[in-house]
């Protein structure tokens, strides 16, 4: 972990590395209590948490504040300050604050803040990693929560649905699915909610241009922090000899079985 102090207060100073080095004994922390100082770790570093007072003798901390995130979007800005009002603050948390405590009470918190700011950074760049992971394989990813709404879609399943992002998140996951096969599409779907993983199985989708295409699809539950499933990810991936995927029931063939194999029934 990366830290910058922005204080003017050589006391407040002390106080502030004192109490992140014994919290953060690994952790790098430098000082800017002057603006050449400040412009000089602007211009080098690339930290993960900013503290910074308000009141400045030579700035504030709103500039502090717009200067860090210009120049590290992702770092997480911490104000401790012993001044400014509810429109400092109304306005600090407009440009990307993170958290603000008033001294002195909040030298006794800064420590578990810098640490919950430190693991929200961590958290957004694994995050932002797994997009592009995703984004990057050439099988088709949808999510769909609980209540079967599509949340989101990878760039592979975007090009063969043919949906842009805008156009299809928030619509029913029905929509990719012919009418015949929906009632068993959401009995798979509650399996998959329920925590089962849904074997990989042939089956039919639905693009934007109404056309037909044959896929071979799996569902993984996804599970939120406390392990329950929270939605399901839809993997896909176009079957190019359409004939592999068992033809549409007819009047004579109503068991819709023959057009979706039944996994998890085995």
């Amino acid at each position: 972990m990366t830290v910058l102090v922005v204080d003017d207060s050589p006391t407040d100073t002390m106080v502030i590395q004192a109490r992140l080095r014994r919290a953060f004994p690994k952790a790098e922390i430098l000082v800017a209590d002057e603006p050449i100082r400040l412009k000089e770790c602007l211009r080098s570093g690339n930290y993960d948490v900013v503290v910074t007072d308000y009141w400045l003798g030579w700035s504030d901390g709103l500039s502090v504040l717009q200067q860090v995130r210009e120049r590290w979007p992702r770092a997480r800005v911490i104000m401790l300050t012993g001044n400014g009002g509810e429109e400092v603050v109304a306005g600090a948390f407009k440009h990307g604050l993170y958290h603000y405590l008033l001294k002195p009470d909040g030298f006794e918190d800064l420590a578990a803040v810098t640490r919950a700011a430190f693991e929200s950074k961590q958290r957004e760049a694994t995050h932002e990693l797994m997009a592009t992971i995703v984004d990057s394989i050439p099988d088709g990813v949808h999510t769909v929560d609980g209540s079967g709404i599509i949340t989101t879609m990878n760039l592979s399943a975007r090009r063969f649905y043919g949906y842009p992002d805008a156009e299809i998140a928030g619509h029913t996951f029905e929509v990719l699915l012919p009418p015949e096969l929906r009632a068993e599409a959401r009995r798979l779907h509650r399996q998959a909610l329920s925590g089962e993983v849904v074997k990989r199985f042939p089956t039919v989708q639905i693009r934007s241009d109404g056309t037909e295409i044959a896929v071979a699809m799996m569902i993984v539950p996804i599970r939120s922090l406390d392990g329950t499933p929270a939605c399901a990810a839809y993997i896909v991936t176009p079957i190019p000899d359409a004939t592999l995927v068992i033809p549409h029931p007819t009047p004579r063939e109503p068991d819709q079985l023959r057009r979706l194999e039944a996994p998890g029934e085995h």
